[in-house]
């Protein structure tokens, strides 16, 4: 089972969010209200008691473990009835004292969904006591996890994963309850509380890793993969050039060293938790590269492992001669010549792919910035500079290198010539200034162009 908890502003719109779903229903509460607006109106009683304690609104998502038959672990599906769950509820309000005696106890109501496949509870609970006292959160989401533990044990469900391994001893410790813990780090405080709709950068880069990361490849080949899903790399160098076994992954603008994902995402633990394949010779060009911001290229995959015999008779003629395309070249230097343009044509093909995936992303972002700015003929900036051509808008760097063509309007798609992943960081960069600061001055955007 695993526990959500939430700390929210607005009693009135989480209950709107937690009772106004379809199939919602409410299984247990201590109050007298059934819907949102009378519910937060009770609410109240016990907020007007510490009128500055802001986020007075506790939002639990108790969730029960849910696994399709494509699962590694298998297929798994609990289910508990109303009271079942109500009983679950009250306990882990109780351990978390919210619940305690007379009027030294929480207001709750708890909530059934059953809008998606596995199931779950929401308890919404006020952080306020009756008897004006505050609920204590003191490390609360590592009590809650040993909580949750024994619960686990005690309605015979299936154990969960412990975030840590300090909360793993504390399992054992209080419960005598061996646990595992797991790969990736638990969510932070601030994590757990956006409301976007979209996973945390976090989740997503160890999802990345994840896939990238499924059939053991070299450092080489995982750098390249990551890269291909927009996820730049940083490996860690010495003053002195020399690899320091340290590495940290970015995604849209957000950077995140691999230890702070999990265990399993640090430079060690990707070679010893996720079989990783290091080698300094092979992999270092790869890492120097990635450091530098360039793309890190893959040579040509190897073909399919058939047996011979069985193909063989695929790769003759109807004369029962060896096809052109699979006759050996005369000599050793015809192969290696063939090889090299072999070679050229692959690095070429792919430099003109990420030239337009490249500039195709920074399109908006260019174009934005230049109407912002009230469509001038040109702008400089530290780093680069715009010049308006017949309707195309020039991207150029500093020293007057040509990096993308970007058309003023979608007639035409946008051209990338030598963009790099730091451009990318810079103008993803500038988009979030662009986003966030819309009633700012020509000036501030310039200052943001110039980063």
């Amino acid at each position: 089972m695993i526990a959500n908890q939430l700390k929210n502003r607005s009693f009135r719109s989480t209950l709107e969010y937690a009772l106004e779903k379809e199939e919602a229903e409410i299984i247990d509460s201590n109050m007298g209200g059934y819907n949102p607006r009378q519910l937060a109106r009770e609410f109240g009683a016990a907020r007007r008691m510490r009128p500055n304690f802001q986020r007075a609104c506790g939002h639990i998502i108790l969730s029960l473990p849910h696994r399709e038959a494509s699962h590694p672990q298998g297929e798994y599906h609990e289910h508990l009835d109303d009271e079942k769950y109500a009983l679950i509820a009250r306990r882990w309000l109780k351990e978390m004292q919210f619940l305690g005696d007379g009027l030294h106890k929480s207001q709750y109501v708890i909530a059934r969904h059953q809008d998606t496949d596995h199931e779950h509870i929401h308890i919404i609970a006020s952080r306020i006591r009756m008897d004006g006292s505050v609920v204590p959160d003191s490390w609360d989401y590592r009590r809650s996890e040993v909580v949750v533990r024994q619960l686990e044990q005690e309605f015979g469900l299936e154990p969960t994963r412990c975030s840590n391994e300090r909360v793993a001893q504390k399992v054992k410790q209080k419960l005598n309850i061996e646990t595992t813990v797991g790969e990736r780090s638990a969510q932070t405080k601030k994590q757990k509380h956006h409301f976007s709709g979209k996973p945390p950068v976090k989740q997503l880069l160890a999802d990345a890793i994840d896939e990238a990361t499924s059939d053991q490849p070299t450092v080489t080949e995982l750098i390249a993969r990551l890269q291909q899903q927009d996820i730049t790399v940083h490996p860690s160098f010495s003053t002195k050039g020399k690899f320091k076994n340290a590495i940290a992954f970015s995604m849209n603008g957000v950077k995140m060293a691999g230890w702070k994902l999990g265990k399993a995402y640090s430079f060690p633990g990707l070679q010893r938790r996720k079989g990783v394949d290091y080698n300094l010779e092979r992999d270092i060009p790869a890492l120097r590269a990635a450091r530098d911001g360039q793309l890190v290229k893959l040579s040509v995959p190897p073909h399919d492992k058939t047996d011979k015999s069985s193909s063989s008779s695929s790769n003759l003629d109807s004369n029962n001669q060896p096809s052109a395309q699979d006759k050996e070249p005369n000599t050793p230097q015809e192969t290696n010549q063939q090889q090299v343009i072999d070679n050229e044509l692959n690095t070429t093909q792919e430099n003109i792919y990420y030239q337009q995936k490249y500039a195709a992303k920074i399109a908006p972002t260019i174009r934005q910035f230049w109407e912002i700015n009230k469509r001038p003929k040109s702008i400089k900036g530290n780093h680069y500079s715009i010049t308006l051509e017949e309707g195309i808008l020039k991207l150029s760097r500093r020293s007057g290198k040509k990096i993308a063509d970007i058309p003023t309007d979608n007639s035409t798609a946008p051209q990338g010539f030598d963009l790099n992943e730091s451009d990318i960081e810079r103008f993803v960069k500038l988009q979030r200034i662009l986003n966030n600061h819309k009633s700012q001055t020509q000036r501030s955007y310039s200052k943001g162009f110039e980063r």
